[in-house]
């Protein structure tokens, strides 16, 4: 299951260990087997869980599959 969330701080990504400042997007990867996964909006870009849409002339990035 794939959550997007806003951080509230103090949230490191699994993948670069970058700090996920407050108030900025991420995404949680929940797993069958109960993994759980942390990814910025960079490293969710770059795995292919997130993407850029034009959605009433902005450009808006969204987690959801196309």
């Amino acid at each position: 299951m794939r959550r997007a969330c806003l951080s509230l701080g103090d949230i490191h990504c699994d993948l670069c260990q970058r700090l996920i400042e407050h108030s900025e997007q991420y995404l949680i990867i929940t797993e069958e087997d109960g993994k759980r996964q942390l990814l910025c909006t960079d490293c969710s870009l770059e795995q292919g869980f997130a993407h850029y849409k034009e959605d009433k002339r902005e450009r808006v990035l969204t987690f959801f599959p196309e």
